[in-house]
């Protein structure tokens, strides 16, 4: 039996052991869809589950609210809020699952929910350009939607930014509204641009730097466009 006197530091030391085990199993959380007034939540990239406003998953983890394509949850007393990225909505029916409130999709039902539809809707600025966040190769940029480009476009110092390889490429050269500009041919390992994601993109590198990342037409042939006044929709073509 533990002295009196040595029972207070055990227990602390206990608490402290018992504290840095809960940082190292931090849960994640991810707002997979959007189904209705329901959110397909992905708890450390197990199952999705669909989750009613005001019902909580198995790990506690409770739905407050969605509102503008946004998911409020808590979990262990704090807030979180989840986005599906630029103004992602996925719509679909979950059929039966889910109502009680909450339920864990079959791989079969969330293959139905998010092939039915991740559509991004995007805001036209000032301008009338179609502006939105994404990422190439894993890494930030801000891309406009031009359905004059044939392909990607990327200026010279994006793309030193983000780490493309072109010692080895040979130089071509692009009639462009400037004059005549040296380009470069690469292949991009994956564009994402709110919830979609494409791999293999071809694209152009050019000589001059560009604040933006054109959105060419090879992707976005790939998906179904739609304008809706200052609004542009798109979703992925299955």
């Amino acid at each position: 039996m533990l002295k009196r006197a040595n029972v207070l530091p055990v227990l602390l030391r206990l608490l402290a052991i018992a504290l840095v085990g809960r940082e190292a199993q931090a849960t994640e959380i991810a707002l997979s869809g959007i189904v209705g007034d329901r959110a397909v939540l992905v708890v450390d990239n197990g199952p999705p589950q669909l989750l009613a406003t005001g019902k909580s998953t198995p790990d506690g983890i409770r739905l407050l609210s969605i509102k503008d394509n946004v998911a409020v949850v808590e979990f262990e007393g704090r807030r979180q809020t989840l986005r599906l990225g630029e103004r992602v909505v996925q719509r679909g029916d979950a059929g039966d699952a889910g109502k009680a409130g909450v339920g864990t999709l079959t791989g079969a039902q969330a293959r139905k929910v998010l092939a039915r539809g991740v559509e991004i809707v995007i805001e036209s600025d000032a301008s009338g350009h179609f502006l939105a966040d994404g990422e190439i190769n894993g890494r930030s940029v801000h891309f406009i939607i031009d359905t004059g480009a044939t392909l990607v476009a990327i200026g010279y110092s994006t793309a030193q930014e983000l780490r493309l390889d072109l010692d080895d490429r040979q130089m071509g050269w692009a009639h462009t509204a400037g004059g005549v500009a040296g380009t470069w041919r690469v292949t991009l390992k994956s564009l994402k641009i709110g919830g979609l994601r494409f791999e293999n993109i071809d694209a152009v590198v050019m000589q001059a730097n560009m604040p933006k990342v054109l959105l060419g037409m090879n992707v976005l042939d790939r998906m179904e466009m739609r304008r809706d006044g200052r609004q542009m929709r798109l979703r992925k073509k299955l």
